[in-house]
């Protein structure tokens, strides 16, 4: 699992859960804000602050589920590159994929309703009007899309890639199956940033860089299990 670090602060805390931001989410929000161009800065923040709720329900989703299955689930984190919920299942297959598919289920269950207010909205209101909260609307709807697309891809350590493991746990052990799962998180990590360095997509760049060292950490741990017999 990601280790918390310093330069976090608590938000607010749920049925026992610590909710805190990590201080480089202010300053990916001026960021943004900045490369937006003209935008409302209230629609901005408003966009913002939702998609962050969005990623808030989905790491919520791997809490609930871990503590569901007998784990541990304190802290969630929000960073600029998502948020991490701090779950610890217990060592069991099924316990693991529950855990993380519960995360994209939040999602798919989110695309329906994004969807359904959008198009709602563009049924009931005259082209022209509030195309702030239109915009808004298409924006949130999309956004969750994307989301669910990217956390399902089987890339380690995104949701897919850890549905990939425990799916594999089954068939070939725990340690066989994180490393396989970790490899393939290290190569597309590498495929990933070598093709946004070359059209300078300098913000995928930093995804790949954090999802290759996740993944290089997650072959370590393969490689301790595997020690012990696991």
């Amino acid at each position: 699992m990601i280790q918390q670090g310093p330069g976090s602060f608590p938000l607010f805390k749920l049925r026992g859960i610590q909710v805190s931001v990590h201080w480089t989410w202010f300053i990916a929000a001026l960021v943004l804000y900045r490369m937006s161009g003209q935008v409302n800065p209230a629609w901005f923040m408003l966009s913002y602050l939702t998609l962050f709720g969005i990623v808030l329900m989905h790491e919520f989703g791997h809490a609930f589920a871990c503590r569901s299955v007998g784990g541990k689930a304190g802290d969630i984190v929000l960073w600029p590159l998502g948020g991490v919920a701090f779950v610890q299942p217990p060592p069991r297959p099924g316990a693991l994929l529950w855990s993380i598919a519960a995360g994209p289920l939040v999602n798919v269950v989110l695309v329906p309703i994004t969807i359904g207010l959008f198009v709602g909205f563009m049924y009931l209101v005259p082209d022209g009007q509030y195309q702030g909260l239109e915009m808004y609307l298409y924006i949130v709807a999309w956004t969750n899309i994307v989301l669910l697309v990217f956390n399902i891809m089987p890339v380690y350590p995104l949701d897919g890639g850890q549905m990939l493991q425990a799916i594999l746990w089954y068939f070939m052990g725990r340690s066989r199956s994180l490393r396989v799962a970790a490899t393939v998180g290290i190569i597309m990590a590498v495929v990933v940033g070598g093709l946004a360095l070359m059209i300078q997509d300098y913000w995928m760049v930093l995804i790949a860089i954090f999802v290759g060292m996740q993944a290089w950490r997650g072959l370590t741990i393969a490689r301790m299990l595997a020690m012990h017999g696991q």
